[in-house]
């Protein structure tokens, strides 16, 4: 992955991990590769109350089913990549959504 050059990433399809990983307090910043719904809204909120200032990125290819779970989500993301994204862009998003040292 490209990002694990300059940080230490964990890679993983299961939110439950991430929500363990999260709330266990390892996590400084979570890119979420998925279309916005329900489930996803709740584990953001369960994220945000674990470590509300922990920045949130989510990426997806957009489409207008989702319009309406994305308008919601949004007031727990930090930002929103749509696929085809720039890798450019979202890496200098990264340095300004973390704490800093």
């Amino acid at each position: 992955m490209y990002l694990q050059t300059q940080y230490k990433v964990v890679a993983t399809t299961d939110l439950e991990i991430v929500s363990s990983i999260v709330c266990g307090g390892s996590a400084d910043l979570v890119i979420l590769d998925t279309e916005p719904d329900s489930a996803l809204l709740s584990k953001c909120e369960t994220f945000k109350k674990c470590k509300k200032d922990l920045p949130l990125i989510l990426t997806y290819v957009f489409n207008e089913r989702v319009k309406e779970s994305e308008n919601l989500i949004k007031k727990f993301v930090n930002d929103i990549f749509y696929k085809p994204f720039d890798l450019n862009e979202i890496s200098s998003r990264i340095p300004v959504l973390l704490p800093s040292a």
